[in-house]
C-alpha cells in the first residue's frame, strides 16, 4: 500500500477485524501483515492512527513464593552478597538495571493459600508454615512490607494479589486497608505499628489467581468467583477509589471452560473491575510444536490469538451491559516453560527453598521471548499490564547461586525492550515471505494449518525524546534476511544502537562457567533515512534504535 489513503482504509478495516479473527484463527487476519516473496521483507511505518503512548506496565515481571525465587534469590540473609535487610545486592543491581516497571507478588498458586498476616510484623513472631501449593516450608521471613522495601530498592511498582482461594472476603479487604488506608483504623494502624507510617498506596491488585484451575486451592465456579470478586471489588473501592482491580480470566486456553469462564465472570463483575487476566506458557514439545523449532518460533502468534479471543469476550459483555467502560487485559503470567514441568519440579517435598521450576533457557527461547514482546506491544491498545513469569530463579531470566548471578538467554530480548521501547506504537505494515505450519498431531489450541511470516516486526516512537525503535524477529533458521523500511511521517537521522541476540546453535545456553554463550551483540549500523534497509542475522531478535531528525 503506497498511499496514505489506502493505509488509513487498511487500518480502519483491520480495527474491525477482531470478531473475524476469533472465528477464523487466521494468522494473517492479524493487523499489519501481508504475504510477500524473497528474502527482503518490506515495512511501511507511520503515525496514521491517533493513539496514546502505550502503558510501560506491559513489560512487568513476577515474584512468587515458589522454589528459590525469593529465598536464596532476592532474599538471602547471611550471604556476603546481601545487605543488612537480607536483600541480595547483585539481584537488586540486575533488576534495577533492567528498570522493570511493575512486579506481581506474592503469587501465583501460592496466593490461594496465603495468609498475608503471617508475613508482617516482627520477624521473630512470624510463623513457619507448610506451603501447600508447592509443598514447601514457608518461613514468612519475607512478606508484604519486605517486598515493598525491595520494590523501592529496585525501582518498581507493586502489583499485589488477594487470596480468593482459602481466604475470605473480609481478609482480602483487610489487606488493601493495611496497605493503602492512611491511619486511624484497625488495619492501617497495624501497618503503622509495624514501622510503616505512610500507606503503600498499591494501585494495581489481582483478585485472586487462576480460580478456574483444577490445581488451585479453593477453586470456584465462574459464577461463584465472579460474585465474590465483585463483592471484594466494591468494598475495596470504598477503602481506596483509585485502585485498579484485575479479575481472574481463564488460566489456559486448553481448559474446557476457556472463554465461557471469562464471559460468566464478567457478567457478574464487569462494572466493578478494570481488567481481566490471562495466562499461558509455551514450549517446544511434541504436543505444542511437534518438536519443530519453526513451529515453536510462531507461538507468539498463538499468544496473539488468545489475546484477541479474550478481547472479543470482554467486548461482548460490554455490549450486553450497554457499558461505556472498556476493560483492558493483564497478561500477568507468560513465558517459555516446558522442561522443568514434571512432578519432580513441582513438589518441594516439605523442604525450604527447594529447586523448583528452574528452567534453563537457550537461544530459540530467547528468540521466541522477543516474539512475545512484539505481540504484547502490537496488542498494547488493550493489553495494559503483562508480567514475564518470573524474574529470579523460577522460570526466570536471572539465576543465582551462593556466589553470584547469571543472565539467561531470555534476559537479553527483555532488556532490549525495557531499554528502547518508549512512547507510542508506530503503525506498521509488514510484507514478508512465509513458511507453512501444520495442525497434524498438535494439541487442539495449537493445531492449525497456516503460513507464518519469517519477519515479525513492531516499532515504537517517543515524541518527547525524538527516538524511534524497530524490534524484529527473524524466524528463518538458515538465512540472513533484510527488512526494507519506509518511514512516512518521521525521518530517522542517525542510528543510535543496532543490537541482536543470535548464534549458530539454537540449543546453546548460558551457565555460571560459560555465561556468554547467548548474549547481546552489536550489528553494523544501517544508513539512516526515510528509507533504510536492516540486515537481520538468521535465528535472531534485533533492535534498531534511531534518532529522528
Amino acid at each position: 500500500m503506497n498511499s496514505r489513503t489506502s493505509r488509513r482504509r487498511f487500518l480502519k478495516q483491520a480495527g474491525l477485524a477482531g470478531a473475524g479473527l476469533v472465528a477464523s484463527h487466521a494468522v494473517f487476519a492479524l493487523p499489519g501483515y501481508s504475504p510477500g516473496s524473497g528474502r527482503t521483507a518490506k515495512a511501511t511505518l507511520g503515525l496514521v492512527a491517533p493513539r496514546d503512548d502505550f502503558n510501560r506496565r506491559l513489560f512487568g515481571a513476577f515474584l512468587e513464593h515458589l522454589g528459590r525465587a525469593i529465598y536464596t534469590g532476592v532474599y538471602d540473609p547471611g550471604n556476603p552478597l546481601s545487605d543488612a535487610r537480607g536483600f541480595r545486592t547483585d539481584a537488586i543491581r540486575e533488576v534495577k538495571g533492567l528498570d522493570v516497571p511493575i512486579i506481581r507478588y506474592p503469587g501465583g498458586n501460592f496466593v490461594s493459600g496465603y495468609n498475608w498476616l503471617d508475613g508482617v510484623g516482627p520477624k521473630d513472631k512470624r510463623p513457619t508454615v507448610l506451603e501447600r501449593a508447592w509443598n514447601s516450608i514457608e518461613t514468612n521471613q519475607f512478606g508484604t512490607n519486605d517486598f515493598m522495601d525491595w520494590a523501592r530498592a529496585v525501582g518498581t511498582e507493586p502489583l499485589l494479589g488477594f487470596n480468593l482461594g482459602t481466604g475470605n472476603s473480609e481478609m482480602a479487604v483487610a489487606y488493601i486497608e493495611y496497605c493503602n488506608f492512611p491511619k486511624g483504623t484497625k488495619w492501617s494502624d497495624l501497618r503503622r505499628s509495624h514501622g510503616y507510617e505512610q500507606p503503600h498506596k498499591v494501585k494495581y491488585w489481582c483478585l485472586g489467581n487462576e480460580m478456574d484451575g483444577p490445581w488451585q486451592m479453593g477453586r470456584l465456579t465462574a459464577r461463584e468467583y465472579g460474585r465474590k470478586a465483585r463483592d471484594i471489588a466494591q468494598q475495596a473501592r470504598i477503602i481506596d477509589s483509585d485502585v485498579n482491580l484485575i479479575a481472574c480470566g481463564s488460566s489456559n486456553p486448553r481448559l474446557p471452560t476457556y472463554l465461557e469462564w471469562d464471559r460468566e465472570v464478567l457478567e457478574e463483575c464487569y462494572d466493578m473491575v478494570d481488567g481481566i487476566s490471562l495466562h499461558n506458557y509455551f514450549g517446544n514439545t511434541p504436543e505444542l510444536s511437534g518438536g519443530r523449532s519453526e513451529r515453536f518460533l510462531a507461538q507468539n502468534l498463538d499468544m496473539e490469538r488468545q489475546i484477541q479471543e479474550i478481547i472479543a469476550v470482554a467486548n461482548y459483555v460490554q455490549g450486553l451491559r450497554r457499558s461505556s467502560k472498556q476493560l483492558w487485559l493483564s497478561f500477568d503470567e507468560w513465558n517459555v516453560w516446558y522442561r522443568a514441568r514434571g512432578h519432580e519440579h513441582l513438589d518441594g517435598k516439605g523442604q525450604f527453598a527447594p529447586h523448583l521450576l528452574e528452567e534453563v533457557y537457550n537461544l530459540e527461547d530467547a528468540m521466541l521471548t522477543g516474539g512475545f514482546l512484539n505481540t504484547l506491544m502490537r496488542q498494547s491498545e488493550r493489553v495494559r499490564v503483562a508480567c514475564l513469569a518470573q524474574i529470579m530463579n523460577v522460570i526466570a531470566p536471572l539465576v543465582t547461586n551462593e556466589k553470584g548471578i547469571l543472565r539467561q538467554s531470555i534476559f537479553y530480548p527483555y532488556q532490549m525492550v525495557l531499554k528502547y521501547a518508549h512512547g507510542r506504537m508506530l503503525d506498521i505494515e509488514v510484507e514478508s515471505e512465509t513458511y507453512p505450519i501444520k495442525a497434524a498431531g498438535l494439541r487442539a489450541d495449537f493445531a492449525r494449518d497456516e503460513n507464518v511470516p519469517f519477519i515479525d516486526a513492531v516499532a515504537t516512537y517517543d515524541a518527547r525524546q525524538k527516538r524511534a525503535s524497530v524490534f524484529v524477529l527473524n524466524r528463518d533458521l538458515s538465512n540472513e534476511r533484510e527488512l526494507a523500511l519506509r518511514f512516512e511521517d518521521i525521518v530517522p537521522g542517525k542510528v543510535l544502537a543496532a543490537e541482536t541476540v543470535t548464534g549458530t546453535d539454537l540449543k546453546a545456553f548460558n551457565t555460571f562457567d560459560s555465561p556468554n554463550k547467548v548474549t547481546m551483540t552489536t550489528l553494523d549500523a544501517p544508513k539512516a533515512g526515510a528509507k533504510m534497509t536492516l540486515k537481520l542475522p538468521a535465528r535472531s531478535y534485533s533492535v534498531f534504535h534511531l534518532a529522528v531528525a
